[in-house]
Order: C-alpha cells, then sequence, then structure tokens
C-alpha cells in the first residue's frame, strides 16, 4: 500500500492566488489526478501558532503556541513523533521555527542548520534561517537527497512567497511571480515524487493582505488552498471547505499511522476500501 508522502508547506499563499499561479496543481484537480479542498485556517493567522496546528491537530488554544514570539519545543503528540514511534523514516527542509519546534529550541545557526540524527524524531534535516534562502535552492536539497535515501515522510517548506508578500503585498507582481516560481518546481518534481510512490500535499499556513500582513481574522488572511495527489483521495474540487485542524488526521491517514486522540477526522474524501 502508498504510505510514503511528500508535505509541501507554501507559506503565505492566499486562496486567489494558488487558483490563478498554481496552472500545473490546478490542471491536475480539472483531469482528475488530484484532489483540491479550500482551506479557512485557523487563527491567528500567523506562522508558528500554525505550524503547530498543523502538525499536531489542535487549535491554538490547546496548544499555546499563541504568536510568533513563543520560541520554544512543542508540549503536544506529533505528527513526528507519531512516525518515530513506528520507526518511519522522515526528512524536513524548512525554516528554522519547525527546528525549534520540534528538535531544539532556541535554533544555534552555527550547527542546527544541518541535523543529521537517526535516533530524533526528524532523522535528516535542513533548516534556513533567512526567509530570502531561495526556494530553488530548497526543492534541490529535497531532490538530492531524496535520490540518496528513501523516506517515509518528507517536509518541505519554501518561504519565498511568504517574504515576496510582506515586502510587496499580495497584489504585487513580485507575490504573483513567487507563486509562479513555485507552479513551476512543483511541476518538476511531483511526477518524480508519484513515480516514486509518494503521495503529495500542497497546502498552505495562512494567506496574505494587499498590504503585506497577515495573523487576523479576514478571508485574504485566512483563505487558503489543499491539494491532494494520492490514488485513495477521490479527485477533482470539492465544495467542503477544511480547516487547519484536516491535516494534522489527513497526514496520518495517507502515511498509515494512528491519529491521537485529540485530533478531528478528516473531512478529505477518501474512497471506500471496498473500492
Amino acid at each position: 500500500m502508498q504510505n510514503k508522502v511528500v508535505f509541501v508547506l507554501l507559506d503565505g499563499l492566499q486562496s486567489q492566488y494558488a487558483k490563478e499561479h498554481l496552472g500545473y496543481l490546478e490542471h491536475l484537480v480539472e483531469q482528475k489526478k488530484a484532489a483540491k479542498y479550500e482551506v479557512l485556517g485557523e487563527l491567528p493567522s500567523a506562522s508558528r501558532p500554525m505550524y503547530e496546528t498543523i502538525f499536531t491537530g489542535l487549535p491554538v488554544y490547546a496548544h499555546q503556541i499563541t504568536n510568533n514570539a513563543v520560541c520554544r519545543l512543542s508540549r503536544q503528540k506529533h505528527l513526528f513523533q507519531l512516525l518515530q514511534q513506528q520507526n518511519r523514516k522522515c526528512a524536513a527542509f524548512a525554516y528554522y521555527w519547525i527546528s525549534e519546534l520540534y528538535l531544539s529550541a532556541p535554533f544555534d545557526k552555527r550547527q542546527d542548520i544541518f541535523h543529521e540524527d537517526e535516533n530524533s524524531c526528524i532523522q535528516k534535516g535542513f533548516f534556513y534561517y533567512e526567509d530570502s534562502f531561495p526556494d530553488s535552492h530548497l526543492y534541490s536539497l529535497a531532490s538530492a537527497f531524496m535520490k540518496q535515501e528513501t523516506y517515509d515522510f518528507v517536509f518541505l517548506h519554501p518561504m519565498n512567497i511568504d517574504d515576496a508578500g510582506h515586502k510587496y503585498g499580495a497584489g504585487s507582481k513580485e507575490y504573483g511571480k513567487a507563486v509562479l516560481q513555485n507552479d513551476l518546481y512543483l511541476s518538476t518534481m511531483i511526477p518524480q515524487w508519484v513515480n516514486a510512490g509518494y503521495g503529495v500535499v500542497v497546502g498552505a499556513d495562512h494567506g496574505m493582505t494587499l498590504q503585506g500582513n497577515h495573523g487576523g481574522n479576514s478571508e485574504e488572511q485566512r483563505m487558503t488552498a489543499l491539494y491532494v495527489i494520492d490514488e485513495r483521495v477521490c479527485p477533482g474540487k470539492s465544495d467542503v471547505v477544511l480547516s487547519t485542524l484536516d491535516f494534522a488526521p489527513l497526514l496520518c491517514k495517507l502515511l498509515c499511522l494512528q491519529p491521537t486522540d485529540q485530533m478531528k477526522d478528516t473531512e478529505v474524501r477518501f474512497y471506500d476500501k471496498e473500492n
């Protein structure tokens, strides 16, 4: 059974820009090769709180990573721990806040940029600390590692969409270009991942305003999109609007992991077992 997953988190991707600029993923949805859901993100629509929600399935009031300045390890059962308990192999190529949540905090730029420890919940990791670190380099790093070793779960976390949004706003050509560039990288990598036996999930943590902000309660800050490429998931565009709380149980189901008791049931539609 297919139970390996690549999860790409496009930081700061507004829903409308996903529709307008992720042409390859939208093509897969049209051709019934992928599922698409709109996502009304949890509050606050800020990155570090949403990372913890995405990997624990808990709302912010429960996990208590309440804003981007809370720098500490997660105190909740999270996806990386569930993988480790099943002796599953994980690699992460992500912004350094992921390291601070699930490996060590605070982040030490002198030694934590590269992580390798077979006994930790993330066995291989590369963690960048500049928001402008090129997405192209991050995809290349992930590709190189995946050619050397096979992983059960690969987390890829590009930041240039969010970076462009903060600098120029969601209505800018720079923001649109960053989304288009990720469509180029994804359209190159997804066929390779699928051919290697991976299911692929592409989502976002929050959106972005025209003024280059997020954190609050407006559609442009909260609405994102989720794409799932997996033969067990019913394809096409769904009318169901998901929450960020759906990410963790969805990933558990795709990875054949038992979700925690605190996770909700995912509303992503899977084929019935008999089918």
